[in-house]
């Protein structure tokens, strides 16, 4: 992505709550958004029903409940001097902890890593030459969602919530 500055939507674990996915899409601006995963039907179904896509590439990997999805279960993306890994995380263990999702995105030379599975919101900073962890929430659960908002190659993290009527 040209500039040095950007806004990216992180999403996870919609299990079927369309109708928030519809509000994120309709509500929020963004340069970007990463969708980890767990409810890949309901993105293609929300952007089917908003009859538009919106203004902005989605980063799409598949969950564990994604069965026969053809995304893959993982991938990497550069935005204004980062480099995001992003996985959904159940094939690293996500649930037990963030270990091995730290040490692949350190072998990748990610800057960032981004997952879901746990449907529990987390920020690990970035220490010591390891990579910052990035863990939106669940969609359905919670209906928090992250933003990162990027700036000179430097990262803040936080997260927000569809409105509780969605």
């Amino acid at each position: 992505m040209a500039g040095d500055s950007c806004r990216i939507l992180v999403v996870s674990d919609t299990h079927g709550r369309v109708a928030r996915l519809r509000w994120l899409l309709r509500s929020e601006t963004a340069d970007a958004l990463f969708f980890l995963g767990d409810g890949l039907y309901d993105l293609d179904q929300a952007l089917t029903q908003e009859r538009a896509q919106p203004p902005y590439p989605i980063y799409r990997v598949r969950g564990n409940c994604d069965v026969g999805a053809p995304d893959p279960a993982e991938a990497l993306a550069p935005f204004a001097g980062v480099l995001f890994f992003y996985t959904h995380g159940h094939l690293y263990g996500a649930k037990t902890g963030t270990d091995r999702l730290a040490e692949t995105g350190l072998a990748r030379g990610a800057d960032v890593v981004l997952y879901g599975h746990t449907h529990r919101q987390r920020l690990q900073p970035a220490l010591a030459g390891q990579p910052a962890l990035f863990n939106p929430g669940s969609l359905r659960d919670t209906g928090s969602y992250g933003v990162i908002t990027v700036e000179g190659g430097e990262c803040a993290f936080c997260w927000k919530r569809v409105p509780q009527d969605v």
